[in-house]
């Protein structure tokens, strides 16, 4: 009987190791190289989502999708929808006028310039308010230093000042410098904590104020952003004042900036007030218009259709500006090939995996996330339980401080150390492993990754690391980096069978 045990295990043993291990094989350069140039080709025009480009994009990848076998995917039926395309709609909004002024009361109001002394970042509609101020330090509230900006004022219906990093920013040494420093070690991150903190306090709008004066703003003439047609998310108007401007903002009041950081700094000390007899005068004037995108999607059926694993690349770029095409071939042809490939490869494996493999490609990552936020907000995570999503994100090549090109960014969450512990062992497997940066995503959005890490989806984002050429013409297709490609690939394919794996066997 025991001999029996043993042979069983042994066997399933066995099993794991050839499915996880030769079942799929890593792609080679082959496998995507090709589709990668053709994605970052002046053809396809930079691949804007709304633009002509864009939509000549989604029918070449959803053409591929068609090649390799892959069924189209629908997250209610998975095997029932004919088109690879779920399309919605997105409205781009138009700045047509912006005004910010401070009422001091006794006639003393200040009209703050938005061609010299400020910028604004809107919400998806028009609007005109007059509020209350009150000044909130740095605007944190983190419990585990027992520090409160919001402790001891209220932030509800008023507009908020909010000072630019958090206290002990500027001195190594400070105090505040090193209990901090560990929660905010990238400054998106804090600004999206501070705007976030501010939403839930009640807030109207956020005015962040300038100590250092390295701000400077532009005008915000024929300034658009996107937003999904249907928005879930909650969002207030932002304004960033440059310095001259602060200093305008906080005359008359007892707020003396250069006291107050160094008493946050050394003491942890919070200086919040309402600045009495102060309100805040705004508005923002919107044109609308409503434009068709599509995500792409396709799937390989699992024995379990229930439950998915995604592996997903945005696919849109900046399209065309002043007659330059940014053709984005690292970001993200290198992340949308990379999925292809690997769809290529599960699909000739042949082999019926326990869940749906699914393979998206996103269009409006660069406007908002918003492809992947629609595919979310249409999930119902009582018909499709989601186990992971990995999210490829310009992995094709390396900061200028990576001299060896051999710097790997990967994110998870806090919680998912079985994930870190995955893509270490994936890593290990290479013939040169990378230097892998292992990081936590949690209070992070950039990238596709946030929009399934607020459903609390476990996700794996992979990213070989900022250029000089981000966001410009010249990231083009003859610089990429197609070896170290191949190793991201390599990867992201192991750490997915090795999941499927320890998840089957754990469940």
């Amino acid at each position: 009987m025991r001999l029996q045990k043993l042979s069983l295990v042994v066997l399933f043993f066995c099993k794991s190791i050839l499915f996880s291990q030769t079942s799929v094989p890593n792609p080679v350069k082959s496998d995507f190289s090709g589709t990668l140039s053709f994605l970052a080709s002046d053809w396809m025009e930079g691949r804007e989502p709304t633009s002509k480009g864009g939509f000549k994009a989604a029918d070449y990848i959803a053409s591929m999708m068609e090649l390799y076998q892959l069924l189209p995917y629908n997250n209610s039926s998975p095997s029932k929808n004919n088109t690879f395309f779920q399309d919605f709609n997105i409205k781009r909004h138009a700045v047509q006028s912006v005004s910010l002024a401070i009422d001091s009361g006794n006639n003393n109001t200040i009209l703050l310039s938005p061609k010299s002394e400020y910028k604004v970042t809107p919400v998806d509609k028009s609007s005109k308010q007059e509020a209350g101020i009150v000044f909130v330090g740095y605007g944190l509230s983190v419990s585990k230093e027992n520090y409160d900006d919001y402790t001891k004022i209220s932030a509800k219906d008023k507009v908020v000042l909010v000072l630019e990093g958090y206290p002990g920013y500027k001195d190594t040494a400070s105090v505040g410098f090193k209990k901090f420093k560990k929660w905010f070690p990238e400054e998106n991150n804090l600004e999206e904590t501070k705007i976030q903190n501010a939403i839930q306090q009640g807030a109207i709008a956020v005015i962040f104020l300038d100590v250092t004066g390295n701000f400077k703003p532009k005008s915000t003439d024929n300034y658009t952003f996107d937003s999904l047609e249907n928005p879930t998310s909650l969002s207030i108007p932002i304004f960033r004042l440059s310095a001259p401007a602060t200093e305008k903002i906080l005359t008359g009041t007892s707020i003396q900036l250069a006291e107050t950081e160094k008493k946050a700094a050394q003491q942890l000390k919070t200086s919040s007030s309402l600045l009495k007899n102060k309100k805040c005068n705004f508005s923002i004037d919107l044109k609308s218009e409503t434009f068709p995108v599509r995500n792409v999607i396709g799937m390989i059926p699992g024995k379990d259709t229930s439950k998915s694993i995604i592996i997903g690349a945005h696919y849109d770029h900046l399209g065309i500006k002043k007659d330059s095409i940014y053709n984005g071939a690292d970001d993200n042809a290198s992340g949308v090939s990379g999925m292809l490939a690997l769809a290529k490869n599960w699909s000739a494996s042949k082999i019926k995996p326990p869940y749906n493999i699914v393979f998206a490609s996103w269009t409006a990552e660069e406007t908002g996330l918003l492809g992947s936020e629609y595919f979310v907000q249409h999930l119902d995570l009582n018909q499709q339980k989601i186990l992971l999503c990995v999210n490829m994100d310009m992995i094709s090549r390396s900061a200028p401080e990576d001299t060896k090109q051999r710097i790997l960014s990967i994110g998870t969450q806090k919680e998912d150390e079985n994930l870190r512990k995955i893509a270490a062992a994936g890593n290990q497997n290479l013939q040169n492993p990378f230097e892998l940066d292992l990081w936590e995503t949690n209070g992070h959005t950039g990238s596709d990754y946030a929009s399934f890490t607020t459903k609390g989806i476990p996700i794996m984002t992979f990213f070989s690391g900022f250029h000089a050429d981000y966001h410009s013409p010249r990231d083009q297709a003859v610089k990429v980096d197609l070896n170290k490609e191949k190793d991201i690939l390599s990867i992201v394919n192991s750490s997915v069978l090795q999941f499927i794996e320890t998840h089957s066997t754990t469940k």
